[in-house]
């Protein structure tokens, strides 16, 4: 696939199909994003991927202590989304209201993006991203492009991706079922397998103009 095309046609999708994907073709992935930069080469990423019976528990888990009332603790703090930078919050208002109108009601619309969070969006597959504690901030820059390169060398394989919090939020039982150790740091949760035909993954979110974001200092 072209690289433009690759790009411009990622998005992130909110419900898998059942079909599973090969070790071998997760591993092509992420031996092809190993070449993403990162400070002084420290490369400080490493990913574990759930699937099979471990994803099944980890889904399982999550829904007990959503029900339990359990409040989620992800390694990285959480942000409200009242204190988040006027730009953002307008963006996110944006992003609501279209994904609203993308149904034919707020109320479908709400059932659907639920439905995809409970379950963590049906996904046949979850890499999970860490770094070591002791890293310096700069390392989430690096974790960051080798998670863009993930999917978008999924992409080019025809798969699709959906990066979330939602996967996270529950990081004692991530380090108990992938035998995840204490000195690393969850990232981040890269939902990963191919697209299923529905309403929801025909959305796609608009993004800011150029002239907005760009600025060229001569």
């Amino acid at each position: 696939m072209e690289f433009e095309k690759v790009v411009t046609s990622r998005h992130s999708v909110r419900e898998f199909s059942n079909l599973a994907i090969d070790k071998q073709t997760i591993c092509g992935i992420i031996q092809l994003a190993q070449r993403a930069p990162s400070w002084v080469n420290s490369q400080p990423w490493k990913v574990y991927a759930a699937t099979g019976k471990p994803l099944k528990d980890i889904k399982s888990a999550f829904v007990k202590n959503e029900t339990d009332g359990l409040k989620p603790n992800s390694d990285f703090p959480v942000m409200h989304r009242n204190d988040w930078s006027e730009n953002a919050q307008e963006n996110m208002k944006q992003w609501r209201h279209e994904i609203v109108h993308h149904f034919e009601s707020f109320d479908e619309a709400h059932t659907e993006m639920t439905d995809a969070s409970e379950n963590l969006d049906h996904s046949p597959v979850i890499l999970y991203l860490t770094i070591p504690k002791k890293s310096p901030l700069w390392s989430v820059f690096d974790v960051g492009a080798f998670a863009q390169t993930i999917m978008l060398a999924a992409k080019d394989k025809g798969l699709d991706t959906i990066p979330t919090y939602n996967s996270v939020r529950y990081p004692d039982v991530l380090r108990k079922i992938l035998n995840i150790p204490t000195d690393e740091t969850i990232v981040v949760g890269i939902s990963i397998g191919y697209s299923k035909d529905s309403l929801i993954n025909s959305y796609k979110s608009k993004r800011e103009p150029i002239d907005d974001i760009f600025k060229f200092i001569k």
